[in-house]
């Protein structure tokens, strides 16, 4: 198995871990491209601050073939932490690869110790060869500031609960209306192009990321494929945006684009969503 193919599986370990309530850390042992350890944090949920993703894989994989763990390599979807990069050297580790870096964390504001790994073996005398940016897109995903805050208001969510979550919402996006929209002068634009507009500016994207496919006189066609957290955070929770959508979304953008016309309606197309096809394909109508 390759790195990215190892990756592939600490990805699927972070994201079990975020369902549970952790982190989203995952990690990965493997010898001569077989697998012997796969793990996530819990730290969280155990209350165990060392219950990090790589301690625990580096535990396991020493329970299978002893505590020397010479030719192995150790995937991280995040470069292990001053714990984890010294339980490494004890462990005998000779590789390790990680997806998303410590600084990049830092850059975004988390708490992070401000020790990379390679300062850490260089100043321990350890030769270990470290691959960065595995799969960092993929990795980045799961430390992204927006969707953790959807997989947070997701995670264990009903229907009720995504109601009332879409009420809340509802009177967030018509202050929001009301502060940046309510003292502008009316433009020339037809009441479909300005909800159009509106529908642009509230999710802050481009008419390149949300294209017209389709206009007509009291309807507009739009085929989004714009970054969306929640449909990341989807994704990571194993939910159906179908689901989700239709309840938590849906109404409050209705409501929305109303401040401009009552007469204008938002509606999906369920049969062509993603992550089931390759765009959303969305309408706003005039009625």
């Amino acid at each position: 198995m390759n790195l990215n193919s190892l990756m592939a599986l600490a990805i699927e370990e972070a994201r079990q871990s975020l369902r549970e309530g952790n982190s989203g850390f995952g990690a990965v042992i493997a010898k001569n491209g077989s697998v012997v350890a796969r793990a996530h944090d819990t730290d969280t949920t155990s209350g165990d601050p060392t219950a990090h993703a790589e301690m625990s894989a580096i535990r396991m994989a020493c329970a299978q073939i002893g505590k020397d763990l010479g030719k192995c390599v150790l995937v991280s979807t995040h470069e292990p932490c001053p714990m984890c990069s010294t339980a490494a050297i004890w462990a005998g580790l000779e590789e390790v690869a990680y997806g998303f870096s410590i600084k990049e964390a830092i850059e975004q504001g988390r708490r992070r110790i401000d020790f990379p790994m390679k300062r850490m073996y260089s100043e321990a005398g350890k030769n270990i060869l470290v691959h960065g940016g595995v799969l960092q897109e993929e990795c980045s995903m799961l430390y992204n500031k927006e969707v953790r805050e959807q997989i947070s208001l997701l995670r264990g969510a009903n229907e009720e609960k995504l109601q009332q979550q879409a009420s809340q919402l509802c009177r967030k996006r018509v202050s929001w209306f009301k502060q940046n929209y309510i003292s502008q002068k009316r433009t020339t634009k037809s009441v479909l192009d300005e909800a159009y507009q509106l529908f642009l500016d509230k999710l802050a994207i481009t008419a390149e990321e949300a294209p017209v496919k389709l206009r007509e006189a009291d309807k507009l066609v739009i085929h989004s494929r714009n970054f969306c957290p929640t449909l990341e955070a989807c994704k990571i929770l194993d939910m159906d945006t179908r689901f989700v959508c239709l309840h938590l979304t849906e109404g409050p953008t209705r409501e929305l684009l109303r401040q401009i016309d009552p007469r204008l309606n938002f509606k999906r197309n369920y049969e062509k969503l993603r992550p089931y096809t390759d765009y959303c394909e969305e309408m706003i109508l005039l009625e």
